[in-house]
């Protein structure tokens, strides 16, 4: 055989072997529109500029039908990509899947909580506006990040 077509059939195996899925990182607030979503696309633009195998989706405790509109037009301005999908609820599947969740300024269901998984970012501001609000998601996550770098280099 040569060796084109011993690389040529190498290639096609990796095409064809299913990849393991990135771990996930789930954020839920109360209606999966804003919180969570500025925290999913701010991880995902992040944990990728760092070569990090994570990836984020947005839950919501009580989903409402659409995404917060002042979200959307702030990370547009920000420059950061709005992450697909609509608001949904967090499911026991979502809890079996992801490695961390992470409520922000809302309770969890018992589930999710017991599931030891789960932490609070209960600072993260709701009434001043996209900014602060921003601010604090990004400082969460900006720590967060450095965890899971240190935690998977074992370096500072």
């Amino acid at each position: 055989m040569s060796v084109t077509r011993l690389l040529l059939l190498i290639a096609v195996w990796t095409l064809q072997t299913p990849k393991p899925p990135a771990p996930t990182v789930v954020f839920v607030c109360e209606h999966g529109a804003a919180k969570s979503v500025i925290a999913t696309a701010y991880f995902n633009k992040l944990a990728a500029e760092r070569g990090l195998p994570y990836r984020a989706t947005f839950r919501g405790t009580s989903p409402q039908d659409n995404l917060s509109v002042l979200a959307v037009e702030g990370l547009k301005a920000d420059g950061v990509p709005v992450p697909d999908g609509k608001p949904s609820a967090i499911t026991d599947d979502d809890v079996a899947g992801a490695t961390h969740i992470f409520a922000i300024g809302c309770p969890l269901p018992d589930s999710v909580r017991q599931s030891g998984k789960s932490v609070d970012w209960s600072d993260v501001p709701n009434d001043k506006g996209y900014g602060p609000m921003r601010d604090a998601i990004a400082r969460h996550v900006q720590e967060l990040l450095n965890a899971l770098t240190t935690a998977r280099t074992g370096k500072l």
